[in-house]
């Protein structure tokens, strides 16, 4: 089984008990969304932005950013697993243009994170050091690699970083029903590959 299976309920209450560093509740949630919020890393840090940045620190960082502020979101149409999604994939997106900007666009260099010395870090830490991580990391990344590269792209925007259909349409030009066609069909694949994962709960409209 990759990840977990949770209810939208359950993920806004575990949301707003990881803010306060509950350890089950950080587990919880990390072990949630971190295979989908790694993929996107991987997929952004590819060619020369590999030799500046691993994906698995920037999806830390993402953490130790994103983490306090969870609790602060409010469900969309009652669901809150989308809206965690797209703020988490997000604040990873803003991090790595910045990272573009400053190590590779500016200064060339590795970056490395300094992450603040707090009680929330140490518990990010620890959760992202969980035993099978990375089995459900590469599972996530395995299963999207099996997607077409243009359906890859899709899922990449529409899935994790939540963007509309219509936005999604317009960027790659693409008529909107055919690309909510292919969309549709992508997801479908990846709940089969990846029972229980986000995809589950990810909406296919």
């Amino acid at each position: 089984m990759v990840g977990m299976t949770m209810t939208d309920a359950q993920t806004t209450m575990l949301a707003r008990r990881a803010m306060h560093g509950e350890s089950e509740a950080l587990n919880g949630i990390i072990e949630r969304f971190d295979p989908t919020l790694t993929a996107l890393a991987r997929h952004k840090l590819r060619g020369p932005m590999a030799a500046v940045c691993d994906p698995e620190d920037l999806v830390a960082d993402v953490w130790v950013r994103a983490l306090p502020r969870l609790g602060d979101l409010e469900p969309r149409d009652g669901r809150i697993t989308p809206v965690i999604m797209r703020f988490l994939s997000t604040t990873l997106v803003n991090r790595y243009n910045t990272i573009l900007q400053k190590h590779v666009i500016g200064k060339p260099g590795r970056v490395d994170f300094d992450a603040p010395e707090d009680d929330l870090s140490a518990s990010i830490t620890q959760a992202l050091g969980r035993l099978e991580r990375d089995e459900r990391r590469n599972a996530v990344h395995a299963a999207i690699s099996q997607l077409a590269e243009s359906d890859r792209e899709l899922v990449f925007l529409r899935a994790i970083q939540q963007i509309p259909n219509q936005e999604v349409a317009t960027l790659l030009d693409v008529s909107p029903g055919a690309l909510k066609v292919r969309y549709h069909r992508a997801l479908k694949k990846l709940r089969a590959l990846l029972p229980g994962s986000i995809f589950a709960d990810i909406e296919d409209e």
